[in-house]
């Protein structure tokens, strides 16, 4: 399986004594999204936090391969260029899957996970207040030609997106060039679409991970139901489930301080245990 050498930035680099933490962000996001929560985890738990861009997203380079296990694949080989034998992984929603699918197939590499708002089951369509499909359509049919800045392209959503930080976090992948020009989206929103399926849906595994295991999901969320337990419970026995009140998918926008708290205390918890 190829692994594709994954784009990075490093917060906290100077810290050394204890594993670093990964973090994976969701579908259509970047790095970028999780940079100032990675500060604030570096500091709380004196680690050295990787975030990542995943395939086809951020500065990280395209592949027609979108698979689960491609993207641990890709995970795990950025470990391996940078000698890490261990990672608290962080991952969320797209990048929660992947964090699972990581522990599952390398549990001697995860030294604790943390899933935010996604289980390890599969999605319908339906799920969420705007479908995958038609924000990527949206960003697709959007006349790059006539926009000349961040606000243009706002306005030319508003028409399809009426959820002002759904924009602004879409609109991240947005890049324009200093010379002018017409702006390119940094996402590959043609791969991505053709992989949704596999993009929603989670690989089969018998196996558990048996490490220390939180699952944070948002009060406002569908993303982590009672129904989805079970399974949570089967592949990680033993999973803490916690939710956030106020917070929706975007636990780290919404409740960004509440966030902060629920998983550096769990890390530190599980750190002192050790």
């Amino acid at each position: 399986m190829m692994a594709v050498k994954l784009a990075f930035s490093v917060v906290g680099g100077s810290f050394h004594s204890k594993p670093p933490v990964t973090i994976l962000h969701g579908l259509l996001g970047s790095q970028r999204n999780w940079r100032p929560l990675a500060g604030k985890i570096s500091d709380y738990l004196e680690r050295a936090v990787y975030i990542l861009d995943a395939r086809n997203h951020g500065d990280s380079p395209h592949s027609k391969e979108m698979s689960y296990e491609h993207m641990a694949q890709d995970v795990v080989h950025l470990w391996e260029d940078h000698g890490i034998r261990r990672s608290v992984l962080l991952g969320h929603s797209m990048g929660g899957k992947t964090a699972m699918v990581t522990s599952l197939l390398h549990p001697d590499l995860v030294e604790q996970l943390v899933v935010v708002d996604v289980a390890p089951t599969p999605y319908s369509r339906a799920l969420g207040e705007d479908s995958m499909e038609k924000l990527i359509s949206v960003l697709a049919s959007l006349p790059l030609a006539s926009v000349k800045s961040r606000a243009d392209a706002d306005e030319l959503l508003k028409v399809d997106i009426s959820v002002k930080t759904l924009r602004q976090f879409l609109l991240t992948n947005l890049v324009f060039s200093d010379r002018g020009g017409t702006p390119h989206w940094r996402v590959n929103l043609d791969i991505i679409k053709a992989s949704l399926d596999q993009i929603r849906g989670f690989p089969h595994f018998k196996e558990p991970f048996r490490g220390p295991t939180l699952f944070i999901g948002g009060s406002r969320s569908d993303y982590i139901s009672e129904q989805q337990i079970p399974e949570v419970k089967r592949l990680f026995p033993n999973a803490v489930v916690s939710y956030i009140p106020g917070a929706g998918h975007w636990p780290h926008y919404d409740e960004p301080a509440q966030l902060l708290k629920i998983v550096t205390d769990f890390c530190t918890k599980y750190t002192l245990k050790q």
